[in-house]
């Protein structure tokens, strides 16, 4: 792929979770702090057990991509209810503060990935459409990139919980013709190689896979990939 091809697309569309910002990182310490506020109040209660236990809710509990239209306030408490469940106790007080818990820690620990306020600052200076495609609950999304300070450069934000539809279930494609956005009009960046990646591609966008670890690739189109927003932005502003 030459590196025009990529300065030409009008719209430059992006994954949020740990593509543009450290989500995991940020759910893992909310989750500790989660954890170890439960055995605070009750200390028979093991934290290796503890995240055990909500390892696998969270594997049950995201299966649907969050196409259900639920608040991410209502996904946690069902999630936080279901790990005092398997613990043998309810605490209706102990939940809520829960509730609390995760949402501040999450809050405390959001950090962009690198490069990517600048890169989205420079799409915008250069005119370029900016879409922000991901999985998730509509209201956490919104919340979260207005926190991360990067809604200003982001010109649809679009979640699985609003169109109804995984990443895996056409979501794409949906969001493209709702947006009547041309297939040829847009790059898309994500760092999941099945949800991301392929299932753009299987909807005939040009998708480019966000990973840190590898060595940058613009050449094999079957295997497009980036390992730096810089990359990206050099490409744009220098065209190397």
């Amino acid at each position: 792929m030459s590196f025009p091809v990529i300065s030409a697309k009008s719209w430059f569309g992006f994954d949020l979770d740990d593509t543009l910002h450290e989500f995991r990182r940020a759910s893992a310490f909310a989750s500790e702090h989660v954890f170890q506020t439960i055995h605070t109040a009750n200390q028979h209660l093991s934290i290796e057990s503890l995240r055990d236990d909500y390892r696998t809710i969270l594997r049950n509990a995201t299966a649907n991509a969050f196409t259900d239209g639920r608040t991410s306030t209502e996904y946690r408490r069902e999630r936080f209810d279901q790990l005092l469940q398997t613990q043998g106790f309810s605490d209706t007080a102990l939940l809520e503060r829960l509730l609390e818990v995760y949402h501040d820690s999450l809050r405390g620990n959001l950090t962009l990935k690198d490069g990517a306020l600048h890169l989205l600052q420079t799409l915008h200076q250069r005119g370029k459409k900016v879409i922000v495609i991901t999985e998730g609950p509509a209201d956490a999304q919104e919340w979260t990139v207005q926190e991360l300070g990067i809604r200003p450069y982001i010109d649809v934000l679009v979640t699985t919980n609003e169109i109804g539809r995984s990443k895996l279930d056409g979501l794409f494609g949906t969001v493209l013709k709702k947006y009547e956005i041309a297939t040829d009009e847009i790059i898309y960046f994500g760092d999941n190689p099945v949800r991301d990646i392929q299932a753009a591609r299987a909807e005939g966008l040009l998708a480019v896979l966000y990973d840190t670890t590898a060595i940058t690739d613009l050449e094999d189109a079957n295997a497009l990939r980036v390992n730096s927003w810089a990359t990206v932005e050099n490409i744009l502003v220098r065209g190397e």
